[in-house]
């Protein structure tokens, strides 16, 4: 800033002039600080308009085998092993390998992580002389009537015709006095029966029985499969029968003595044993079995029946595993679940 010189005589007549210079820096430091504070304005604007921020949480599915298709809400998503990142809330898992699938109802919270581990069973091959064949016992009132299958002359009763190709077939059997035609269906691997006799109109000459199990059980008689659990009736012909009901897959055999009744049905109640098992996870982990609590691991001498149970392992921080565990009258099962593993 300059001003009139003090040295020039004053003029009363003409008012001095009055100069303000402002420095070419000075001016720069204003205009980039004008700049800075429309920036700044902007930037403040725009995070008061910007959306909220969706909470989400991670899911990681592990199946063994592996290779299983992951569907969640409808949509495929990859296969196993899959980590995926999901909006919080509840969702709908569905994991399919081949004929099996298995449904979670998944609840993902903000910021945490999800597990699940998935063990598909292990399909048993059955004997390759049970796979396409079974048989079928013929036995009349009074015996020596003519037995024909399918068309084909194959005896007289009482008579067991084996090798006869799984499904069903028609069956004609005749005396010189009666005859009767039947339907049969041949299970592979079992032996049907089928029991005639007197007039047409009189009450069926032969009985069965009924089983509930939680496994497939084969039922034979002197050594010889007559039926498994797996069809609603087993036919057998009235009287006393020793009978034995194994599962080669669970190593069970129980047997027990049936009176069959003409025309009547005997249940037979089979007692399932229970095995110990230690269940244990790191660090630990709140345990479900088939649905229900048992408690925290670790967990010691837990008693469950024989069969294929489904073990759920929860983390508040750690989420949550499962499998499916095969429980068989061998010996005690040890069970451990690493929770802090992907």
């Amino acid at each position: 800033m300059e001003f009139a010189s003090e040295t020039k005589p004053a003029d009363v007549s003409q008012p001095f002039p009055v100069v303000l210079k402002v420095p070419k820096p000075a001016m720069l430091a204003v205009a980039v600080t004008l700049a800075v504070l429309a920036v700044a304005g902007v930037a403040v604007a725009a995070l008061a308009l910007r959306a909220p921020i969706t909470p989400t949480g991670s899911l990681n599915i592990e199946t063994d085998p592996p290779g299983a298709e992951v569907r969640i809400d409808d949509i495929v998503r990859g296969t196993t092993p899959l980590a995926l990142t999901l909006p919080a809330g509840h969702h709908r898992v569905v994991v399919r390998r081949g004929s099996y699938a298995k449904q979670l109802d998944v609840e993902v919270a903000g910021s945490a992580a999800k597990a699940y581990h998935i063990e598909w069973p292990q399909p048993v091959a059955a004997p390759a002389s049970s796979v396409v064949t079974g048989s079928l016992s013929v036995v009349s009132d009074p015996p020596g009537s003519s037995v024909i299958v399918d068309g084909t002359q194959r005896g007289q009763t009482p008579l067991t015709i084996r090798d006869l190709a799984a499904g069903r077939h028609d069956v004609l059997v005749k005396n010189s006095s009666s005859t009767y035609q039947r339907s049969v269906q041949v299970d592979a691997g079992a032996t049907a029966s089928l029991v005639v006799g007197g007039a047409p109109a009189q009450a069926a000459a032969w009985g069965w029985i009924t089983i509930s199990a939680p496994f497939p059980v084969q039922v034979l008689e002197n050594g010889r499969v007559v039926g498994t659990n797996e069809i609603d009736r087993i036919m057998l012909s009235p009287g006393n029968h020793e009978l034995d009901f194994v599962s080669d897959r669970f190593g069970f055999r129980q047997s027990s003595k049936v009176n069959i009744l003409s025309g009547r049905g005997a249940p037979v109640s089979l007692t399932i044993p229970r095995v110990a098992m230690n269940i244990n996870a790191l660090p630990w982990a709140e345990v479900f079995v088939d649905g229900t609590r048992i408690g925290d691991t670790p967990l010691a001498n837990v008693q469950q029946p024989i069969g294929d149970h489904e073990i759920v392992f929860r983390h508040p921080q750690l989420g949550e595993k499962r499998q499916v565990t095969r429980v068989t009258v061998q010996d005690s099962l040890r069970i451990s679940m690493d929770m802090r593993t992907r």
